[in-house]
């Protein structure tokens, strides 16, 4: 996986440094367009059987033991509002965390199809699998915007990929980390990373 690890390297360089490579700017119709002009295709955007799932890491927190956002956070909670306003999102499922929560909230309220309070998703290993396919089965060829932590989040991608996927955690410094998985099911998925 060592272009993975390149990839993540340089997203991680740009956030420390404050760059503006490849930083997402929306989603729209099968599109991840992007501050510097550019655009990518999400993979099987419009093929039948084919769950589009958005994974990000929640957004900044405050100092522990407090669980919500701090200023930074919420104002890239509300980024992510935007960046998302045009994905037809179906579902939007956060952990148990006021900071996930948070996060997705800026999200959710953008869709009127999508009520509150955002469903939970187990975090538990052998839970989060069957959920993810649960989620294959009942909610195949819809668009699912999830938000997790440092170590959920990659997991989850890891598990769609299937056996040889090694996405590492995302270092407790980096938030803004952005996953797209096309999957028709475990092992049978594509995914890109960009940051936003």
């Amino acid at each position: 996986m060592k272009p993975t690890f390149w990839l993540l390297s340089l997203l991680a360089a740009c956030f420390f440094s404050s760059c503006d490579v490849r930083r997402l700017n929306r989603v729209s119709q099968g599109n991840l367009y992007f501050t510097i002009g550019k655009m990518d295709s999400i993979p099987h955007w419009n093929e039948e059987g084919w769950t589009h799932f958005f994974f990000v890491r929640h957004a900044e927190k405050l100092p522990s033991p407090a669980d919500g956002l701090s200023e930074k956070g919420l104002k890239r909670a509300k980024l992510l509002g935007k960046i998302m306003k045009d994905a037809n999102l179906d579902l939007v499922f956060t952990t148990h965390t006021v900071r996930t929560r948070s996060t997705a909230d800026s999200v959710r309220i953008r869709y009127n199809s999508i009520p509150g309070p955002t469903p939970e998703y187990p975090t538990a290993d052998d839970a989060e699998t069957a959920w993810l396919r649960q989620q294959l089965q009942e909610n195949r060829g819809k668009r699912i915007f999830v938000v997790g932590h440092s170590n959920t989040v990659p997991r989850m991608v890891n598990k769609l990929m299937g056996p040889g996927s090694a996405l590492p955690d995302i270092d407790e410094k980096i938030f803004g980390v952005f996953y797209v998985v096309a999957s028709r099911g475990i092992g049978d998925s594509e995914y890109r990373v960009n940051g936003y």
